[in-house]
């Protein structure tokens, strides 16, 4: 066992196809009743990184979302309430279970506290240089979703 950054034990993680760098092509929520979303707009941009080590992080963030002024009269507290609008990262470790295509994702930290200690099963499919994960969630309005992302291989 390696000692992570974060004080845990991690093995070596065998040869994956997920190993490297993704960028964000595209994002989508299918909802039960036939409607398509896209929460985080047409032209999202992101990052998603599995390293050998067994260690992750994806970072997904509206193109269109408001800019904030460098010099809030708050401070810098205020200037990233407002940045969080349109933008989710979390970092962690993974492990993977290729029989099934699914990868597990255990959160060691995140933009949403609510998800740090969650272990996240995402479906995923590789053609080519196209990475695409997808899991099973409820909207805001309890409405179950197919959420996707399509990746793009940059390393």
């Amino acid at each position: 066992m390696r000692p992570s950054l974060f004080g845990q034990g991690y093995p070596v993680m065998p040869n994956t196809q997920l190993v490297g760098t993704w960028a964000l092509v595209a994002t989508e929520w299918r909802r039960e009743d036939g409607r398509h979303g896209n929460p985080f707009g047409p032209n999202a941009v992101g990052v998603l990184t599995y390293d050998a080590a067994g260690n992750m992080s994806a970072q997904v963030m509206r193109a269109d979302r408001a800019a904030a002024a460098a010099d809030q009269p708050d401070g810098i507290e205020t200037a990233m309430m407002s940045a969080f609008a349109g933008y989710i990262a979390y970092f962690g470790t993974y492990e993977v279970d290729e029989a099934r295509s699914v990868v597990v994702h255990t959160v060691i930290g995140s933009a949403f506290p609510a998800w740090v200690g969650a272990t996240p099963n995402r479906r995923f499919a590789i053609e080519g240089d196209r990475l695409t994960l997808s899991d099973s969630v409820t909207a805001a309005d309890g409405t179950p979703v197919e959420a996707s992302t399509a990746w793009q291989r940059v390393w």
